[in-house]
C-alpha cells in the first residue's frame, strides 16, 4: 500500500513540473515577440548583422532575447587611440610612414578586434580568394594577395583618411588609409581609384577597383596591415575562411625602432584587469 502511495505520488509530481515547463515555454513565447531586441545600423557589416557571442544571427532578421527590456543595443566605444590627422609630403609620398602621436604615452597599444566586430568594418576584398600569404616563400611578402575577378571592387576596412592615394613604384596604384584605431591599411595594384588622398572613408566603401597596375602578374589586391610603417601579417587581423575579424586582442609593442605584433585572447586580458 506504502509502495503504491508512493508510486501515484511521484506521477502526480511529475504532472505538475511538465505543466509548469509548458507554461514557462508559453511565457518566454510571449516575451520574445513583445520585446524584439534590434541591432543599430552601425552593426552591420557587408548587409549581414553582427556575430555576437552566444545569440545566434541570420542576415536580414531582428534579434530576439527574452525579457529584453530595452529596444536598441548598444555597442560600447572604443578607447580613444590618438593618431595624426594631418600629413607632410613624406606621408602622402610613401607607403611607409610613421606616426609620432600612436605610441607617444605608451609603448604598447592594444585593439580588441571582439568589440570592432560589433562596430562597422568590411573584408577589403568580399567573396576573394587569397592567392599568396604574408612571408610568400622567400619571405619577403609584405601582405597578402586577394583575387576575385578584373575590376572588381576594393573597399575600405575601418573607417579613416586616405593618406595616400597615387601610383608608386612596384605597388602600382595604391592607397594608403589610416584608421582611427591606430592601424593603417594598403590595397596596391589597382586599376582604378575611387577616393584621393585627404579623403575620410568609411568602413565597406568603395576605394578602387582591382588590377595589376605595378609589379603583378594576374589582377588581385594586394593587401597590407601596418602600425606605424611596420607590415604585419593580416591573417592576424582577419580570418581568409570567414572574411570575419579574428576573435582576439592585437597587442602591438614598440621596442625601439621594431614593433612586434601578436595576439591574445581578449578573455585572458579582461582576466587580469
Amino acid at each position: 500500500m506504502i509502495f503504491t502511495y508512493i508510486r501515484v505520488m511521484k506521477y502526480i509530481y511529475a504532472a505538475k513540473y511538465g505543466l509548469l515547463l509548458v507554461v514557462w515555454a508559453m511565457i518566454l513565447s510571449t516575451c520574445r515577440s513583445a520585446h524584439p531586441l534590434t541591432l543599430p545600423a552601425a552593426g552591420m557589416r557587408a548587409g549581414r548583422m553582427p556575430a555576437l557571442p552566444g545569440i545566434p544571427v541570420s542576415a536580414g532578421y531582428r534579434l530576439h532575447v527574452p525579457f529584453a527590456p530595452w529596444e536598441e543595443f548598444e555597442v560600447p566605444p572604443l578607447p580613444v587611440v590618438r593618431i595624426t590627422e594631418e600629413f607632410l609630403p613624406r606621408d602622402i609620398n610613401h607607403v611607409s610612414s610613421t606616426d609620432p602621436e600612436l605610441f607617444a604615452e605608451s609603448d604598447v597599444l592594444r585593439i580588441d578586434l571582439m568589440r570592432l566586430q560589433m562596430g562597422a568594418y568590411s573584408f577589403p576584398l568580399p567573396g576573394a580568394k587569397m592567392i599568396s600569404p604574408y612571408g610568400g616563400r622567400r619571405k619577403t611578402h609584405t601582405g597578402a594577395d586577394l583575387k576575385t575577378y578584373a575590376g572588381d571592387t576594393v573597399r575600405a576596412v575601418f573607417d579613416g583618411i586616405v593618406r595616400m592615394a597615387k601610383s608608386y613604384s612596384a605597388y602600382g596604384n595604391v592607397i594608403v588609409i589610416r584608421h582611427f584605431n591606430g592601424l593603417e591599411t594598403v590595397y596596391s595594384h589597382n586599376s582604378r581609384h575611387l577616393t584621393t588622398q585627404g579623403a575620410h572613408v568609411k568602413a565597406g566603401q568603395p576605394i578602387a577597383l582591382t588590377g595589376r597596375t605595378g609589379r603583378a602578374t594576374t589582377e588581385h589586391l594586394h593587401f597590407e596591415t601596418r602600425i606605424n610603417g611596420r607590415p604585419f601579417d593580416p591573417s592576424l587581423l582577419f580570418n581568409w575562411e570567414t572574411q570575419a575579424l579574428q576573435e582576439k586582442v592585437l597587442v602591438c609593442t614598440k621596442n625601439k625602432n621594431r614593433i612586434d605584433v601578436s595576439t591574445i585572447n581578449p578573455l585572458l586580458l579582461r582576466a587580469t584587469h
